[in-house]
């Protein structure tokens, strides 16, 4: 029964039902009935049209864009607080209509405050008008307007930038499931249900956690200048997949 996300076998569990395959869909609501059905046939829920129905109201060009952000207890730099998620990395793969795709990155781990050069490089890269892409876009859509109200020069278009920002997750989460997602529709937990050669398994930063852990570690002064490098050619990979991910993950909700 855990399976059935958000807690939703916990009332099955009261009533003494332990094993999801003991239900039948007419007892679900329709997401869970999914699940159940996935898990039970093996074959996948895949509604390619309606997942191309929500996509085409998307515009063009299409940035795909990750953040990987520290958040440290206490404050390493002036006009920060506590536990704010500072942007030290970002990826972006800028997509035109027709296909035509570029990517774009930034890293700063000298440990100097990253938020300035973060901000002009999205304002830099991000072309006025585009659409931005994210998955669990509220954290996307957050750290750009933290950024906005730190520098009121830049402030309009990164607002306009995070109402721009759409979010690929509910996607994912209506119109597609296989039983190896276990419940779970983050992008690691997707991926390999579309696009098993994008494991992220052979990488050296592997989730957020590693990218913080390699970050402070390639920030430390006393950071070995060749173990510094191979920091962010590790971190450039792992963010560089997100966002490859996600174009992945699109094109297969959509069929193409």
């Amino acid at each position: 029964m855990t399976l059935l996300p958000y807690g939703g076998g916990r009332r099955w569990l009261e009533r003494g039902v332990e094993d999801l395959l003991d239900l039948v869909e007419t007892d679900l609501n329709d997401r869970h009935a999914r699940i159940l059905a996935a898990t039970r046939d093996g074959i996948p829920f895949h509604d390619a049209a309606g997942a191309r129905k929500v996509m085409a109201e998307w515009g063009w060009p299409r940035a795909w864009l990750d953040f990987e952000t520290v958040a440290p207890a206490i404050p390493r730099w002036v006009g920060t607080r506590p536990f704010q998620q500072i942007p030290f990395q970002f990826s972006l793969h800028l997509e035109q209509r027709g296909g035509r795709m570029t990517h774009h990155e930034f890293l700063s781990c000298d440990g100097s405050d990253p938020r300035r050069a973060c901000a002009e490089a999205l304002v830099s890269n991000i072309p006025e008008g585009a659409t931005i892409i994210a998955y669990n876009a509220a954290f996307e859509r957050s750290v750009l307007r933290e950024l906005a109200a730190s520098f009121p020069d830049l402030s309009s278009r990164l607002e306009t930038m995070a109402e721009a920002t759409v979010d690929l997750l509910p996607v994912a989460r209506n119109h597609w499931y296989h039983r190896d997602q276990r419940g779970s529709w983050s992008i690691k937990a997707v991926l390999p249900t579309i696009a098993a050669e994008l494991d992220y398994g052979a990488l050296e930063v592997k989730d957020g956690g590693d990218a913080q852990a390699a970050w402070f570690e390639a920030a430390d002064p006393a950071c070995d200048p060749l173990r510094r490098e191979a920091l962010e050619e590790a971190l450039k990979a792992y963010c560089a997949r997100d966002t490859w991910a996600m174009v992945a993950v699109a094109r297969a909700l959509v069929g193409s």
